[in-house]
C-alpha cells in the first residue's frame, strides 16, 4: 500500500509544476505585457495634451523603460 501512494504523488507533482510553468509563462508573456500596454497608453495620452506625434514619443519611451517591445502595425 505505501508503495502505491508514493507512486501516485509523483504524477501530482509533476502536474504541478506544469501549471505553476504554464501560469508563470502565462503572466509573463501575455498578462504583464497588456497591462503595461494600458498603463503606457494612459501615462501618454495625459502627457501628449492631444498631439499626436507627442504621444507616439512618450508611448514607445514607456513601453521600452518597462521592457515591451514596440512593433508597428503593418499598412
Amino acid at each position: 500500500m505505501r508503495k502505491f501512494y508514493h507512486s501516485s504523488k509523483i504524477p501530482l507533482i509533476l502536474l504541478v509544476l506544469f501549471f505553476l510553468i504554464a501560469g508563470t509563462l502565462f503572466y509573463w508573456y501575455e498578462y504583464r505585457p497588456s497591462i503595461v500596454r494600458e498603463q503606457c497608453a494612459m501615462a501618454a495620452e495625459k502627457m501628449s495634451s492631444k498631439d499626436l506625434f507627442v504621444y507616439e514619443i512618450c508611448y514607445r519611451h514607456c513601453l521600452r523603460s518597462n521592457g515591451v517591445e514596440y512593433y508597428e502595425p503593418k499598412e
